[in-house]
This record gives structure tokens, C-alpha cells and sequence, in this order.
């Protein structure tokens, strides 16, 4: 402790641990939960005095004892606080208010924030690296358009060179071989608990240009936390709101259902963890499994946009593409059948007569097997000799040694 008179320094607030402090607006902070609130409201560069019993508080490591901390601000730009209250009329004149970029036609704006959402493999990473390379590149995304602009990929899930695969074929399917606008950073086995990492990269970021930030997935923020806490919870949106404040970009994170049967849920209740999740977020996107196996249900639920009707993908790698042929309605309810039933089901359909790829598939996919899943399994099925196509023909068969077996 210093005696001498108080002199303004840059805040640095997470040196202070166990304080008590006398905040501006008579708002009373405690720990270094609420101190972490009061550097909130003062931006890096602002300048201010703590005072302490006539004393300069200048050590790193304060007193344990219990103490007031009068602030003052010092230099400090206009409007760094809470901004003037505005007249009904006033906001309604106000012509120079504009909505931010578009970033995704009816379905994202820049500063916005936004969650995919989907059971557990269900393919969120492939998506959103599919969304990130359609905005870098200015193509489409699912059935919507993307202005294009500068993205940052933040992987904290795959392995590098896993990740370049992945990156590769994704381009390769979208005909590019080059992407200036993309950048990537694989942060995999790392310190990312939000508490620290997402103020760092608000700084990182700040100005950088960025239109679109992917955080994948988001529960490698929450370390040592629980996603149930709607405290914990609170910290981290807050924590990705600043940095979509400071960045100027959409974020869009990965989150995961809870586990068991989705159906008889609405889209937004589908996520696990706090609730907070879904009351956050301005744009929620959800991936339920449909009835047909490899096909999910797109549904979006949005706070300052129309909500589009729900539409129906198909798992085909290394994206999804549109199945406008099928019901959105029609959600898996947990009673798919299991491979060897898929199985027997495809082989069912030769037991009377050949049929050629076309037929066959269509017959399948009346049964509830996918094109993905339907090919997937021919490609077996010749494999092992369990069918055969008719030499000269397009159509396909049973060995009579396949279904004598049966008889």
C-alpha cells in the first residue's frame, strides 16, 4: 500500500481478487465476479483512480482485508457508459438507424448471434465448415444465399490435418481450389475456458473485419463448468455477445440435443443444457433426424426474422443436399430399424422380380431407406455377391442360392 497521493493508471482489473468495492451509481461489487462487471463498463483504454483510506491502491496483490474502492473516471470518451435514453418519438425519427449486413438471405445478420443444433454425429461440423466456406466464397448455403466476407473457423474439436481433409473436400465439392477469405484456427487440446480465452479474441479480432466467427463446438468454453447452469451459462453468452460487440461479426457456435427421442419436442427445447441457450441466441438452427434414415429436419427459429418453414436434407458426404419430396413432418420417433433389418428389407424387394436401380431405390425409399443409405448398401450387397445384375440389363436380382436360403 502507498501513501501517496492517488494517481490514474489503466484498470486492470483481474489482478484484484478479494475486494470489496463502492461502484459508480451506488452499485455495490464484491469478488472478482462483480469487479469483472465494473471493468465492463470502462473499455481498455479508459483511465481511472482507486483510492483506498486516502491511499493508492498500486499493488498486484491487494490486501485480504475487506475495502470501499472510489472510482473515478478520468479521460475517458463519451458514451463508453450506458447510452442517453431515447423519446418514442425520438427512436422513430431516428433516420440513421439501419439493420446490419445481411449475411445469410432470411436467416443471418452480422452482429447477430446464432446456434446450430443437432444430436451427437449428426454432421454440425461438416455444416457449419459448409456454411463458412459459402459466406467466404459468397455461395449458397442449404437453399439460402450468402453476401460474402471475411470467416474465422475457430476448431476445437479435430486434429489439424483431419480438419484440412475435411476443408479440402468441402472446397473440391464447391468446385474451389483457393479461399483467401477463409481463416482458420485449431485450438484442440488447449486452455479455452471462456472466462479468459473469449476476452483474448475479442482483442485478437477486434479489428480484423471479420463478417462470420464459428466457435465449434461451444462446450470446450464451458471446462469445469456445467451447461445446466444457467450462471455458467449466463457468463459465457455474455462473454460471446462482447465479442460479436467488439468484432462486428456473427457468431455462430455448435451445440448438441439432449439425448432420446426428439419428436415430441419443439425445435428450441431440443438442446441440452440451461435454457439460457435458446433464450440468447437471435437465430437458432436445428438438425433433427427424420424418419428416412441419413435426413434431417432444417428448422429455424429466429428473433428478428420470419421464421422459414421447416425443410428436409439428406446426408451426402460432404454436405447436405435438399429432399423437397419429403414431409418435415415426418420425424424419427426411435423405431427405425437396424442395419440387418435395412438389409433384408432391400433384399425383400428382389424376391419377385428384378428391378432396375431406379425402381428398386424408389421402392426402398417408400420403405423408409434413403438414397445415402440405399447405395450404400448396394455397394455391400455386390460386394458379398447377394445380388447380381442381369448381363445386357439394368436390373438387378437374387442368386436362386440367396433365396432358397430363405425357403
Amino acid at each position: 500500500m502507498n501513501s501517496q497521493p492517488a494517481e490514474p493508471f489503466a484498470l486492470r482489473i483481474p489482478a484484484v481478487r478479494t475486494t470489496t468495492a463502492g461502484c459508480p451509481g451506488n452499485r455495490k461489487a464484491e469478488g472478482p465476479d462483480d469487479l469483472r462487471f465494473l471493468r465492463s463498463k470502462l473499455n481498455d483504454s479508459s483511465k481511472i483512480t482507486f483510492s483506498m483510506n486516502n491511499s493508492v491502491l498500486t499493488s498486484s496483490s491487494p490486501s485480504k482485508n475487506s475495502a470501499r474502492i472510489h472510482v473515478s473516471k478520468v479521460s475517458t470518451p463519451a458514451g463508453l457508459l450506458l447510452p442517453a435514453i431515447d423519446s418514442g418519438n425520438d427512436l422513430l425519427a431516428n433516420k440513421a438507424l439501419t439493420a446490419p449486413k445481411t449475411l445469410v438471405d432470411g436467416l443471418l445478420h452480422r452482429r447477430t448471434k446464432a446456434i446450430l443444433a443437432g444430436s451427437s454425429k449428426a454432421g454440425k461440423t461438416w455444416l457449419l465448415l459448409d456454411l463458412a466456406v459459402a459466406v467466404a466464397s459468397g455461395g449458397r448455403f442449404l437453399k439460402w444465399r450468402t453476401s460474402p466476407g471475411r470467416v474465422l473457423f475457430i476448431n476445437l474439436e479435430i486434429q489439424k490435418n483431419f480438419f484440412r481433409q475435411r476443408l479440402r473436400t468441402v472446397m473440391e465439392k464447391r468446385g474451389l481450389t483457393t479461399l483467401k477469405n477463409l481463416d482458420v484456427w485449431t485450438l484442440r487440446g488447449l486452455d479455452t475456458q471462456a472466462a479468459t480465452f473469449l476476452p483474448e479474441l475479442a482483442e485478437k479480432v477486434r479489428s480484423a473485419g471479420y463478417s462470420l466467427i464459428v466457435i465449434d463446438p461451444i462446450y470446450k468454453l464451458m471446462v469445469g463448468r456445467s451447461e445446466n447452469s444457467s450462471t455458467g451459462t449466463g457468463l459465457l453468452v455474455h462473454g460471446i455477445e462482447q465479442l460479436m460487440e467488439k468484432s462486428g461479426a456473427a457468431i455462430v457456435y455448435a451445440h448438441h440435443f439432449t439425448k432420446g427421442n426428439q419428436s415430441a419436442k419443439k425445435a428450441m427445447d431440443r438442446m441440452s443444457g440451461s435454457g439460457v441457450f435458446a433464450r440468447d441466441a437471435d437465430t437458432i438452427v436445428t438438425l433433427t433426424e427424420h424418419r428416412l434414415d441419413g435426413c434431417f429436419v432444417v428448422e429455424t427459429t429466429q428473433r428478428n426474422m420470419e421464421s422459414p418453414a421447416p425443410f428436409v436434407v439428406e446426408w451426402n458426404c460432404p454436405s447436405m443436399t435438399l429432399r423437397d419430396d419429403l414431409d418435415p413432418a415426418d420425424l424419427h420417433d426411435g423405431k427405425r430399424p437396424n442395419e440387418r433389418q435395412t438389409t433384408d428389407f432391400m433384399l425383400s424387394l428382389l424376391k419377385d422380380q428384378p428391378l432396375t436401380v431406379t425402381d428398386w431405390e424408389k421402392a426402398a425409399s417408400n420403405g423408409g431407406v434413403s438414397r445415402a443409405t440405399f447405395y450404400r448398401k448396394l455397394a455391400k450387397l455386390k460386394a458379398s455377391g447377394e445380388v447380381l445384375q442381369k448381363p445386357g440389363t439394368k436390373t438387378w436380382y437374387r442368386p436362386v442360392s440367396e433365396v432358397s436360403a430363405e425357403t
